[in-house]
């Protein structure tokens, strides 16, 4: 049923002279690299400041556990499994269950769950791009149905389990704790887990192996870093930071036009260098961890101080 279907998708590719390529290209794009936290960035920054902390928080449990089930099961890609597929583009990892899918189904799902009933139409549109992300991955041939269906299953189930679990926590005073303690608890235990297990260890023909662990492990531990930046982030900001919302609307959009350039400067040009530099998978780790350290409570302690220094203007009532 698999290869099938993902022929199919091959053949109209081909018989289209690859037209819609670049399309679901950009589309898959969209919920990934650079544009796992822009969303979230925005409207923790500018927007709604606890739907903000809440997607942070959920995209990073929703990448945590899907980096569980990746390194667990280690399914082989597509075109590893059936030598028929020809991808539009190779994908590092394993197969099962899609990333793409997980984070848009947390992006996405999160802004239809919190906006979807008072603005229908965006409610809408958060749907088709959810649906356009999964068949996008089948598309271009870098996964199959079950594993975009699994990601974005659990991406959707892991947005109302967040919404419960962060009502639980705003009913009573210090329940906040809890997340930090357990995002530093099931980090180390992860880690652990991940370092110490074994992995299928299957070479090709050409004597190479067909999926390196090492290198599938460095994806588990960036977002083991993003988990535990996020956990003590959110607690930080939150008991600490504290920064206001109550700014006028150019000040909001300079926070978010100062904070996509610092996004893609750390995302393009630092990680790049610095693991180039420096092999260690760790290092990884070490990377995403500080990134969310610094989106959450480094630049906001910046931009709060600086507009208190330069008395920002308030928004209108």
């Amino acid at each position: 049923m698999d290869l099938q279907y993902l022929l199919l998708l091959q053949k109209f590719r081909e018989a289209t002279g690859g037209a819609l390529n670049t399309f679901f290209l950009q589309i898959s794009d969209l919920s990934y690299g650079v544009f796992i936290w822009m969303l979230a960035c925005i409207l923790f920054w500018a927007v709604d400041k606890k739907t903000g902390a809440f997607l942070f928080l959920n995209v990073a449990v929703n990448r945590f556990l899907m980096q569980l089930l990746k390194l667990t099961f280690c399914v082989y890609r597509p075109w590893i499994r059936f030598s028929q597929i020809v991808p539009v583009e190779t994908a590092s990892g394993y197969s099962f269950p899609s990333g793409h899918s997980v984070t848009s189904a947390s992006n996405y799902g999160t802004v239809l769950a919190r906006y979807g009933k008072k603005h229908k139409p965006l409610g809408a549109f958060m749907i088709v791009m959810l649906l356009l992300t999964m068949f996008s991955r089948n598309y271009i041939g870098v996964h199959t149905p079950q594993d975009v269906v699994v990601g974005a299953a659990l991406g959707l189930t892991m947005v109302f389990v967040c919404i419960r679990a962060w009502e639980w926590i705003e009913e009573k005073p210090g329940r906040d704790r809890i997340i930090p303690c357990a995002g530093i608890v099931l980090t180390v235990l992860f880690l652990v887990y991940i370092s110490l297990k074994s992995y299928p260890l299957d070479y090709g023909a050409d004597g190479k192996l067909l999926v390196d662990p090492a290198k599938m492990m460095k994806d588990g531990y960036k977002d083991a870093g993003r988990f535990l930046g996020v956990s003590l982030g959110w607690y930080l900001e939150r008991r600490y930071v504290r920064f206001s919302m109550d700014v006028s609307a150019l000040t909001k959009v300079t926070r978010c036009g100062v904070g996509a350039l610092i996004i893609l400067l750390y995302e393009q040009v630092v990680m790049p260098a610095v693991t180039g530099a420096v092999s260690l998978g760790w290092i990884g780790f070490l990377l995403t961890f500080a990134e969310l350290m610094l989106l959450m409570v480094v630049y906001p302690l910046c931009f709060s101080r600086l507009e208190a220094r330069h008395g920002p203007v308030p928004a209108k009532a």
